[in-house]
């Protein structure tokens, strides 16, 4: 799998709720707990595996709980479809494969928090930027 090439990935949201329990004081410092789980129920159905995950968010003190559950969708080869849910079943989900739900995962809270005028978890860090003229990529 360290050569993983995927035709499409994508991500399905099944449930998505998000409360605030009572309004943020200012200046109060929040603790954010996240519990992601991945699988154990991923499926290959040919060139595609579906992967389920859940995430629960909460705060001390409680100030806002987000409950989301949903699926990853990758289309790769057959095999290598069955040997990604083989993985994930088994307890031990593939490094990419906690990358993209937690990317796609964290976005989706943080956009929730902000509806409910809440800070983000997880503060966005920028990219590097490199000088313009050197002929190499640009980050923004």
């Amino acid at each position: 799998m360290a050569g993983a090439s995927f035709k499409t990935v994508g991500i399905r949201y099944d449930y998505l709720h998000a409360e605030r329990l009572q309004v943020m004081p200012q200046q109060l410092q929040v603790a954010f707990n996240i519990n992601l789980v991945i699988g154990p129920n991923a499926t290959a159905r040919g060139e595609f595996v579906e992967i389920p995950f859940s995430l629960v968010a909460t705060t001390n003190p409680s100030i806002v709980n987000v409950s989301i559950r949903g699926a990853l969708m990758v289309q790769t080869e057959p095999r290598e479809a069955e040997e990604i849910a083989k993985s994930v079943n088994s307890g031990k989900a593939p490094q990419f494969v906690q990358a993209m739900i937690s990317q796609y995962v964290l976005f989706e809270v943080n956009l929730l928090l902000k509806e409910l005028g809440i800070p983000p978890a997880m503060p966005v860090v920028p990219q590097p930027q490199q000088r313009q003229g050197g002929g190499g990529p640009l980050y923004a």
